[in-house]
């Protein structure tokens, strides 16, 4: 019965234990200690853009400054940002809006949240896009 009951404490110990609770218990120091980027802080903003191809590569072309081009990821640090990158194929020549954040040349976060045909387009995935020659 003791037994029993010491392990039904631990098991409550563990379930109310804070998730960085666990990493101190262990030993573990953050994420420098992993090898893994620390995650970025996120502050949404709404980027509106067309999807072009710029050196055989899909990019996002903002509306308000034509001369940024973009790439986009779902991931949140900065070494997985090409890892998670959105590829933007399906959306080529159309006009999207993005909630995420800027990040030197990255939307990191990234949600496509609405697309734009033109009048008489297309709807729906842009399949005779060319293929991207990079990734």
């Amino acid at each position: 019965m003791a037994l029993w009951c010491l392990t039904g404490c631990q098991l409550w110990h563990t379930m109310l234990e804070q998730p960085g609770d666990r990493a101190k218990r262990l030993g573990v120091e953050g994420a420098a200690s992993s090898g893994r980027s620390a995650q970025l802080e996120k502050k949404t903003e709404v980027f509106t853009g067309k999807v072009v191809m710029i050196d055989g590569a899909y990019r996002l072309r903002l509306l308000k400054d034509p001369d940024m081009v973009l790439r986009l990821t779902r991931a949140r640090r900065e070494s997985e940002f090409a890892q998670g990158q959105i590829n933007l194929r399906k959306y080529y020549e159309k006009t999207v809006s993005v909630n995420g954040t800027l990040h030197g040349e990255w939307i990191f976060g990234a949600d496509i949240v609405g697309q734009w045909t033109p009048p008489g387009g297309d709807t729906g995935p842009n399949m005779s896009a060319p293929k991207q020659t990079k990734p």
